[in-house]
């Protein structure tokens, strides 16, 4: 294999799989219990929704509308911050049987961005909307408005008071870049065997006003059709460049091997951006479940209805 640290396991539908970001997790002991038994419950409560009848779409956007709620990640409440204070999130999902996808960037103002992204998905003959149009869609369609993280905001100061970040390649916006992780997603198999993907995220910490990352771009930071369904973590300027998820699909389509796809994606990755960069979670359609992460730790959970209970890791 790569650089990284590859999951195998067989499964039987219905499955969640979740993840938390890529990264270092340089934690304590009570964080990482924390983190991981969230990650447990949810994955539970999730697989509860499948085993009633849910579609993989409707566990998807549950899931990571949780995620996104605890604070827990660089997702909706817990988004990090750009250069000016402000959290712009970005967020997309994806429908495997009809690849149908919809995704939100820059969105300041909405609760859940994952919600206001499906919203593009079924009530708009769009894929991406961005901006100040996205928040007014989520005006429109009733959805919550955000509530500013004391916490979050709290941290950023901290960060600003240290040292100014606007100069390309500056090293505290690099050591930031990967911290604690990046990015929340979720991808499911339902009962009748549909697949479905979906992403979000803060960003980058101390990012640039208007940067847009992988997350809300089919193809990479997630994806699903009708024999996959993957959402990708980490360094979002890596992994669109190499259209990520769409290339772990397209490899898998013709090597029929998921562990063997997602090498010769990371490869690629990999060989051109170096390790520390991504990490990615899998299901497909003949009910396998692959994770891989050149990070030190990624968040990860995993449930099917063939398991005990929950696997949850950092």
């Amino acid at each position: 294999m790569t650089g990284g640290k590859l999951e195998v396991l067989r499964v039987t539908r219905p499955t969640i799989a979740l993840h938390g970001g890529a990264g270092s997790w340089d934690v304590d002991e009570s964080t990482r219990i924390k983190v991981e038994g969230f990650l447990r419950d949810l994955a539970r409560e999730t697989l509860d929704l499948l085993d009633r009848d849910y579609s993989a779409l409707d566990a998807v956007e549950y899931a990571v509308s949780k995620l996104e709620d605890s604070g827990l990640f660089n997702a909706g409440y817990g988004s990090s911050l750009n250069i000016e204070g402000v959290a712009q999130m970005d967020a997309g999902i994806m429908n495997g049987v009809d690849m149908r996808a919809g995704a939100v960037a820059i969105v300041e103002r909405v609760r859940n961005p994952v919600k206001l992204a499906r919203m593009v998905m079924e009530n708009t003959d769009h894929v991406l909307i961005g901006g100040l149009g996205a928040d007014l869609l989520a005006r429109i369609f009733g959805l919550e408005n955000r509530v500013i993280n004391v916490d979050v905001v709290k941290r950023y100061k901290e960060m600003i008071s240290r040292n100014p970040p606007h100069k390309r390649n500056n090293t505290l916006v690099k050591r930031l870049g990967l911290t604690i992780g990046d990015t929340v997603g979720a991808v499911a198999i339902d009962k009748k065997g549909g697949l479905a993907a979906a992403t979000s995220t803060g960003g980058i910490w101390l990012k640039m006003i208007g940067r847009i990352g992988d997350s809300p771009i089919p193809g990479a930071g997630f994806y699903a059709d009708r024999s996959i369904g993957c959402s990708a973590t980490g360094i979002g300027e890596t992994i669109m460049t190499i259209s990520l998820c769409r290339s772990i699909g397209l490899h898998y389509r013709y090597l029929r091997d998921i562990a063997k796809a997602i090498e010769e994606s990371f490869r690629e990755l990999e060989d051109i951006f170096g390790i520390n960069t991504a990490g990615v979670i899998v299901l497909t359609s003949d009910e396998n479940y692959t994770s891989y992460y050149n990070t030190k730790g990624m968040a990860r959970a995993v449930f099917s209805k063939n398991m005990r209970e929950p696997i949850a890791r950092i």
